[in-house]
C-alpha cells in the first residue's frame, strides 16, 4: 500500500501542475453533479417518509384501525429518521466536494496570477514597525501572504504568518526540516485537497477555539462528586416514567422528583453554564477538525518534522482523532439545546446541560491538556502544505541551499508575486558581511522591485519554503528593510523624520549578533542633495562597518564613489531604459556599473508637464514598474 502511494505520489509531481488542477476539477465536477441528483432523491423520499407519518398517525386516530398499526407508524418514524440522518450526512459529503473543487479552482487561478481573487489577506496578523513585513507586502490584498496561505483553520493561518514574521525560523535545521516537510508534502496532492476541503467546510469566519481550548487546559473543574452524577443519571429516568405512567401513580410524583433533580443540580449551574457556554459553538468546527486529524494521522509521512507532527497527536497515548471524534459526538448532544424548545422542555426534564457538563469534564480531565498540542500541530501540518503548494504549482522554483556563512548568491532571481510571463529574472551576489550593492537606474527600470525580490525570496527561504529563482544559496540573515516610509500626523511625525527612525532601527540592528540583510529604497530623500549624499554615505559605511550586507537603491550618483573608498564591499550595479525614436522601453536588467542616463525629464513631459529645454518625450512601455 505505501508503495503505491509512492508511486502515485512520484506520478503526480511529474504531471504539470495545470494538468493536475484540472483533471481533479473535471472529477469533482462529476461527484457533484452525481451527489447532487442524490441528494434530491433522497430529500424526496425524506418528504415522503415524514407525510406518510403525519397520514398513517390520522387513519389510526380518525377510522380508526387496530393498535398493532401502532407498529407500523413506529417503521415510518424510523425510516424517515434514518432517511433524515443519511440525507444529511450526504449533504455534508457534497459540501466537501464542492470546496475540493474550489480547490482546483484556486489552484488554476494561482496559476493565471489570479490569487489575490480569493483567500485571506493576513491583514490581522501584520504589526506596526515590523523590520520588513510592510515593505515587502507580506500582508495585505496582494500580498505574499495571501499568494500562499491555504489553510484552513486559525492555527494553520497563525503557523504560516508567524514563519513569514520569521518567528521561530531555527537557522539552519528547523529551516531545514521545513524544507524537506514541503517536498515531502508536494508530492501528496490529494492528501492537501482533502485536508483542505475538509476544513474549508468551517466557513469564511473560521471558528475560534480558543475559549474551549482554555477551558480544556484549565484548572476549574466541575467537582461533581460520584453520587451527585449518579443522581442526575438516575432521576431523570424515575421522572420520564412517572410522567408517562402519572395515571398509575398518586398525583403529582412527576413533579416532585422534577424539583428534586432540579435542586440537587442548582448549586453547580453557574459552573454548568460556562462549561456548555465555553463549547456550544463548537459543534460543527471540531467534527471538522476531527477529520482533519484523522487525515493527517492516516498518513504514512517520509519527512522528519511531519512524523515529528503525527507523534505528537498520539503522544499521551491516545490517539487525537479517536479523542476528537469523542468530542464531536459529546458537541452534537450540546448543539441540541439549540432548539428552544428542547431548551425551555425537554432539556431540564432531562438534566440534559448538566450531564453534558458531565460529559465534557470527563473529557477534559482525560484529554484536555493535550488539545491545544492537536490544534497547533495541525496548523502546523496545514501551513506546511501552503509551502508544499506552491512548490507543486512552480516546479521552477529552487530549494534554497542554506549555508553556515552569512551570505546570499541568486541565480536567476525573480520576484514571486509576479507572473512568470512578465518577470525577468536577474542574478544577485552579496559574497560576504559587509558586502553592499547599489543599484542605480531611471524612474521605473525596476529597482525598487528588485529590492523586494531580493527581501521576500530571502523571507521565503529562511522560514523553509521555495524561492522564485534558479538557484539560491543563503546564509542565516536578519532581513530589515526601509522602502515605504510613512509620516504621522496623529503623532505629528514627519516624513523624514519617520524615514530617520526606521534608518535607525535599521542600524541598531546591524549592531546585533546576527548578520543582518538590508534593502534601502531611496533613502534620505526628504532633504537637500548635499546633506542627503552626506548622509547616505555615512549610513552605508556603518552598515558594512557593522559586517551588514545588502542593497541600497538611489538617483543620486555621488554615492557611487563609495565603490572606490570601499572596493571589497561596495559594487555599482544599474538598470537602465532603451529609447528607440519616439518610443522608450525597459528590460529590467541588472548590469554593472553606474547608470549613465535619467529619464526624469522626459517622463514629467510625457504626463504633460511642459519644462523647458525637457528632451522630447517618447512613448512609454505599459505596465514598467518603480
Amino acid at each position: 500500500m505505501q508503495g503505491s502511494q509512492a508511486l502515485q505520489a512520484k506520478a503526480q509531481t511529474a504531471q504539470q501542475p495545470r494538468d493536475v488542477y484540472e483533471a481533479g476539477k473535471a472529477a469533482r465536477t462529476r461527484e457533484v453533479a452525481a451527489l447532487e441528483t442524490r441528494s434530491r432523491s433522497m430529500g424526496m423520499f425524506t418528504t415522503v417518509s415524514a407525510v406518510a407519518s403525519v397520514v398513517f398517525i390520522g387513519f389510526i386516530v380518525w377510522m380508526p384501525l387496530p393498535g398493532t398499526f401502532w407498529a407500523v407508524e413506529l417503521l415510518l418514524v424510523m425510516s424517515f429518521v434514518a432517511l433524515w440522518v443519511a440525507h444529511g450526512r450526504l449533504q455534508t459529503k457534497r459540501d466537501v466536494v464542492e470546496a475540493a473543487l474550489r480547490f482546483h479552482d484556486r489552484g488554476l487561478a494561482r496559476l493565471e496570477g489570479k490569487w489575490n481573487e480569493h483567500g485571506m489577506s493576513g491583514e490581522e496578523f501584520a504589526t506596526p514597525n515590523h523590520p520588513y513585513a510592510g515593505d515587502l507586502d507580506i500582508f495585505g490584498p496582494s500580498s505574499l501572504y495571501r499568494f500562499l496561505n491555504l489553510t484552513e483553520t486559525r492555527f494553520g493561518a497563525a503557523h504560516l504568518a508567524g514563519w513569514l514574521k520569521g518567528a521561530g525560523n531555527d537557522f539552519p535545521n528547523g529551516v531545514r526540516e521545513r524544507q524537506e516537510a514541503a517536498r515531502d508534502l508536494a508530492g501528496r496532492h490529494a492528501f492537501r485537497e482533502g485536508l483542505s476541503a475538509t476544513g474549508a467546510i468551517l466557513g469564511e469566519e473560521k471558528p475560534d477555539p480558543e475559549p474551549f481550548l482554555t477551558w480544556a487546559s484549565g484548572a476549574a473543574p466541575l467537582d461533581a462528586n460520584p453520587l451527585l452524577v449518579l443522581a442526575a443519571r438516575v432521576l431523570p429516568i424515575l421522572t420520564t416514567a412517572s410522567l408517562v405512567f402519572a395515571k398509575s401513580l398518586p398525583s403529582g410524583v412527576w413533579v416532585g422528583f422534577l424539583i428534586l433533580q432540579l435542586i440537587i443540580v442548582s448549586p453547580k449551574r453557574a459552573m454548568v453554564g460556562r462549561i456548555v457556554g465555553s463549547v456550544s459553538s463548537m459543534e460543527g468546527g471540531f467534527s471538522r477538525f476531527a477529520e482533519m486529524l484523522a487525515a493527517v494521522e492516516g498518513q504514512s509521512f517520509e519527512a522528519p518534522l511531519l512524523k515529528q507532527c503525527k507523534a505528537r497527536l498520539s503522544s499521551t497515548g491516545t490517539s487525537a482523532t479517536h479523542e476528537m471524534g469523542r468530542l464531536g459526538r459529546i458537541l452534537s448532544f450540546v448543539g441540541a439545546r439549540e432548539n428552544a424548545i428542547f431548551r425551555l422542555a425537554i432539556g431540564p426534564l432531562l438534566l440534559w446541560d448538566f450531564n453534558c457538563a458531565v460529559a465534557l469534564e470527563k473529557w477534559r480531565l482525560r484529554a484536555g491538556t493535550s488539545a491545544r498540542t492537536w490544534m497547533s500541530t495541525l496548523g502546523e501540518v496545514e501551513a506546511l502544505s501552503s509551502f508544499a503548494a506552491l512548490a507543486h504549482d512552480h516546479p521552477e522554483f529552487a530549494w534554497p541551499t542554506l549555508s553556515n556563512v552569512p551570505h546570499l548568491d541568486a541565480r536567476g532571481l525573480g520576484h514571486p508575486l509576479i507572473v512568470s510571463s512578465k518577470r525577468v529574472d536577474n542574478d544577485v551576489v552579496l559574497e560576504h558581511p559587509g558586502s553592499v550593492l547599489l543599484v542605480t537606474g531611471s524612474n521605473m527600470s525596476g529597482k525598487s522591485t528588485l529590492l523586494r525580490a531580493v527581501g521576500i525570496n530571502a523571507v521565503l527561504a529562511l522560514a523553509g519554503a521555495p524561492v522564485c529563482a534558479q538557484s539560491l544559496v543563503i546564509g542565516d540573515l536578519r532581513v530589515v528593510t526601509s522602502m515605504r516610509v510613512r509620516d504621522s500626523l496623529a503623532e505629528g511625525v514627519s516624513h523624514f523624520y519617520a524615514e530617520l527612525q526606521r534608518l535607525k532601527m535599521v542600524v541598531d540592528m546591524a549592531r546585533g549578533d546576527r548578520t543582518v540583510l538590508f534593502l534601502l529604497d531611496e533613502i534620505l530623500h526628504g532633504t537637500n542633495t548635499r546633506e542627503r549624499l552626506i548622509g547616505a554615505r555615512s549610513i552605508v559605511r556603518k552598515l558594512v562597518a557593522y559586517k551588514a550586507m545588502g542593497a541600497v537603491s538611489t538617483h543620486d550618483l555621488g554615492i557611487a564613489d563609495l565603490e572606490s573608498e570601499l572596493p571589497h564591499a561596495v559594487r555599482n550595479v544599474h538598470f537602465q531604459e532603451q529609447v528607440s525614436g519616439d518610443k522608450m522601453t525597459f528590460d529590467y536588467k541588472l548590469r554593472e556599473g553606474v547608470v549613465q542616463s535619467s529619464n526624469a525629464l522626459i517622463l514629467m513631459k510625457l504626463v504633460g508637464l511642459d519644462i523647458a529645454d525637457a528632451p522630447s518625450a517618447p512613448a512609454v512601455a505599459p505596465g514598467a514598474p518603480s
